[in-house]
């Protein structure tokens, strides 16, 4: 019986762990080949011999990286049908608190690194005439919370980069969509918890599932957009927070 994701090539950055992680695992299932980059080289090097995969260090922040990585896949495979804007940073401090380096870094990371995926990959896409694009954002991209100024500006920024990038690229028949987790259980919101615990604390008291979700959780929501069964799904924000947002 065929996989979902059966000759299909599969793009995820920060891949070394988390929700990169569990998707990689989740689309090898599926039958994908997968390329694997991270800034941690060696946390994507041991995810790669374990399914089989392709891995490189990647820092999304630099376009000369970007330049390097999809010649990298191309001579792999020869396309790139899927791409997963993974990679990202969370911090959490209060507004008066922030500096500008920490909001510039933030940015550089969740939405420059977006914007330079979005952009590398694309002209692949529109000469395959189908590709996804799945743009990992946030709940904090779809609501506000205290102490989140930097981290929501650049998961808003996200969400209306893919709404645009779904218009313009349609008619070439490459999807482009957000993918919205809420507090998921990884190392990310770990060191977020250590950091802002009456924050983190009060979110999870908030969800209307009444638990934290799991990577797994988040990566068969990615498997979907990644999928033909999403076909007709362009421009969307697909929602995994437990009814956070509700």
């Amino acid at each position: 019986m065929p996989r979902r994701l059966d000759g299909k090539v599969a793009l995820i950055t920060g891949a070394a762990g988390g929700v990169g992680a569990a998707t990689a695992r989740r689309f090898a299932e599926e039958g994908a080949s997968l390329l694997l980059t991270d800034a941690n080289l060696t946390g994507a090097e041991q995810l790669a011999e374990e399914l089989g995969a392709a891995a490189r260090e990647h820092d999304v922040t630099g376009e000369a990286d970007w330049e390097a990585v999809v010649p990298w896949a191309l001579e792999a495979h020869g396309r790139i049908d899927v791409l997963l804007n993974n990679a990202g940073v969370f911090l959490a401090e209060p507004l008066a608190d922030t500096s500008l380096e920490d909001f510039r870094h933030v940015l550089d990371v969740n939405v420059v690194g977006v914007f330079l995926g979005m952009r590398a990959v694309a002209p692949v896409m529109i000469d395959q005439g189908d590709g996804s694009i799945i743009n990992v954002s946030s709940v904090a991209g779809l609501t506000g919370a205290p102490r989140l100024t930097a981290y929501a500006a650049s998961k808003w920024a996200v969400r209306g980069m893919t709404k645009v990038a779904a218009r313009e690229l349609a008619r070439s028949g490459v999807r482009v969509n957000s993918l919205h987790p809420g507090q998921i259980d990884t190392e990310m919101h770990t060191r977020a918890r250590e950091a802002a615990p009456e924050v983190v604390e009060r979110l999870i008291g908030g969800i209307p599932l009444r638990r934290i979700g799991f990577p797994q959780e988040v990566a068969h929501a990615a498997l979907y957009l990644a999928c033909d069964e999403s076909v007709y799904t362009t421009g969307s924000e697909l929602v995994v927070d437990g009814g956070t947002s509700a």
